[in-house]
């Protein structure tokens, strides 16, 4: 999240450092791995291993969901994805192999050491795994292929023959000394970099996947040490100590994305639409998956709808969110039309990633339809989107109809409001059908549905506190984070002020949340373990039920100003795992 931009022209001195540092990277072939890796050296038994791929048994089933879960997390399936295996062989930890196909490998000892996490075996599991997805999906293997790719240019063949007389010199001179100990050297930084990335993108990809954040890779890297016999220190790594700090320092970064895409989600569940695309585009930034393309496309096209006024927005459309009407200007035209074109960019490029992902689909004709290209919102509803609305995405059928049914509507015709009604009494009595009654009533111009009271009187603001304290004029401690959003927009996270919870501030926007194990209630007596159904005997119907990783949000507005974020694959199994009290 803390990124140095330097605009700089290579020279030829700087290309001749760079096609040395290739040709030596070529040198040590095309596998990257977790336990090969200079990080995590090869154990030095000597001793022969199966390298014999597993794919049966409980451990690989279990190590494969993992694995498969990540894979969909990340949604990137431009390349084919890497097929997964487990091995016997007790000289890697785990590692990827270049070839056709790509392969990663995970040893059977490695998957005993994260058995040894106990309640977070998958998600130790999926620190591991998670990494060597990274290396592949951020081309780790880059300049082995571009050195072996370009290893006909004359400077490169120069240099690899430099490389090969320095290699096999006798002379021992002091310059010959000091390039062999820069080519060590640039290999072990490079590398340690790209383990460093492969860490924190890698535990951000097993959070995404909705594992609990695991920020003790640390601790994991010095048993699997003991456990693969690895001594501390080896020549031409790193010792087990600064391997050990890296992990630390990679799991502080670690935070800082997750922080970043968790204060997006919540900005998205109080309505603040331009801030969370501000955070979810800082995101893109170092991590890209069809999600978080999909959801900055998402904002911007909720930062559109406040544009649009209550005339010209008669419909709600499926887009996740209930929808906020404001008085349309005609200058505002152009400016929400902009919106929703970067919108229909992000679906696009969430598209590209994986063909099959039908949210985006839908998102890109909700975009259509509210520029009026109802022709081509039609398309990719009826068409694109109802092709990929199968399996995960089978629910995403009622959406479809939804946004169907309006374009129905909208062509004003007898015969196409008589499909709109047909399509929205079909999924108004279903299950989470209050989109297409609200759209029924405004088809039919009488009353909207109302969303369910709460059994009692609101709580009053002031009544919900966490840890003793209210949103309300709170100001961070001198040991803040702070991480630059945007020119104008700072992300300041304060873990101090509170014993159990997190101050979050963006802006004007400040957010008190409870740590996962806070001890108290609400002041309606819910706490950390509630099920969903407590919740609304509680608090009533949330007007507002946002998407989580492994679960959804539930957002209470005006007097209440509370979120409550529930995980759980159901909202039957939905469990209150923390909740937040905010002021705007």
């Amino acid at each position: 999240m803390y990124m140095i931009q330097k605009k700089f022209q290579m020279n030829k001195s700087a290309f001749t450092l760079l096609l040395f540092s290739l040709v030596g990277t070529c040198l040590f072939g095309q596998t990257r791995s977790f336990g090969e890796f200079n990080m995590i050296p090869k154990t030095s038994s000597g001793k022969s291993s199966s390298k014999k791929a597993i794919k049966k048994g409980p451990a690989y089933e279990k190590a494969v969901n993992v694995y498969n879960r990540l894979v969909q997390a990340r949604g990137d399936f431009r390349y084919p994805v890497p097929e997964f295996a487990m091995t016997a062989d007790t000289n890697t930890v785990a590692n990827i192999k270049y070839g056709d196909p790509v392969q990663i490998f995970f040893s059977e000892r490695a998957f005993e050491v994260c058995e040894e996490f106990g309640e977070q075996s998958e998600e130790a599991m999926a620190f591991l795994l998670g990494h060597e997805l990274t290396h592949f999906y951020e081309k780790h293997a880059w300049r082995s292929n571009f050195a072996s790719d370009n290893s006909n240019l004359k400077r490169s063949k120069e240099l690899a023959s430099l490389f090969s007389d320095l290699d096999r010199s006798t002379e021992n001179t002091k310059l010959n000394q000091k390039l062999l100990r820069f080519d060590t050297l640039s290999h072990q930084f490079e590398d340690a970099a790209m383990e460093a990335q492969a860490d924190y993108l890698g535990g951000f990809l097993a959070y995404s996947a909705g594992y609990a954040d695991f920020d003790t890779g640390h601790v994991l890297i010095r048993r699997l040490y003991q456990a693969f016999k690895i001594q501390e220190e080896n020549p031409g790594y790193v010792t087990l100590t600064e391997r050990e700090d890296l992990g630390k320092q990679s799991a502080e970064r670690m935070k800082d994305l997750i922080d970043v895409f968790d204060m997006a989600n919540l900005l998205v569940a109080i309505g603040q639409y331009e801030e969370a695309y501000q955070f979810y585009r800082t995101l893109l930034i170092e991590y890209q998956s069809r999600e978080v393309y999909n959801n900055v496309g998402t904002t911007a096209t909720l930062q559109a709808l406040n544009m649009f006024s209550a005339s010209e927005l008669k419909f709600q459309y499926p887009i996740q969110l209930d929808l906020q009407m404001a008085n349309g200007r005609g200058d505002e035209v152009i400016a929400r039309n902009k919106l929703l074109l970067q919108a229909i960019q992000h679906f696009d490029a969430a598209i590209s990633l994986d063909h099959d992902y039908a949210p985006a689909y839908i998102n890109k004709a909700c975009a259509l339809a509210l520029m009026g290209d109802t022709l081509r919102a039609r398309f990719y509803a009826d068409v694109e989107a109802r092709k990929v609305a199968t399996g995960t995405y089978a629910k995403a059928v009622n959406e479809i109809e939804i946004l169907v049914g309006i374009l129905d509507a909208l062509s004003e015709t007898k015969a196409g409001k008589a499909k709109a009604k047909a399509r929205f009494s079909a999924i108004a009595t279903k299950e989470g059908g209050g989109m297409a009654a609200y759209n029924l009533a405004k088809l039919n111009n009488t009353d909207s549905p109302e969303i369910p009271s709460p059994p009692n009187a609101p709580t009053a603001a002031g009544e919900e506190m966490i840890d003793g304290l209210q949103p309300f004029g709170q100001r961070p401690t001198a040991s803040k984070k702070i991480i630059r959003i945007a020119s104008s927009l700072d992300f300041i996270r304060d873990t101090e002020k509170a014993p159990n919870a997190s101050l979050f501030r963006a802006g004007k926007i400040i957010m008190l949340i409870t740590n996962p194990s806070y001890p108290s209630k609400t002041a309606r007596g819910i706490e950390i373990g509630a099920s969903r159904e407590d919740i609304e005997k509680a608090y009533g119907i949330a007007p507002k039920r946002i998407r989580a990783p492994n679960g959804e949000i539930l957002a209470y507005d005006d007097s209440r100003a509370i979120l409550f974020i529930l995980e759980g694959s159901t909202p039957k199994e939905q469990k209150l795992a923390r909740w937040v009290l905010y002021k705007s």
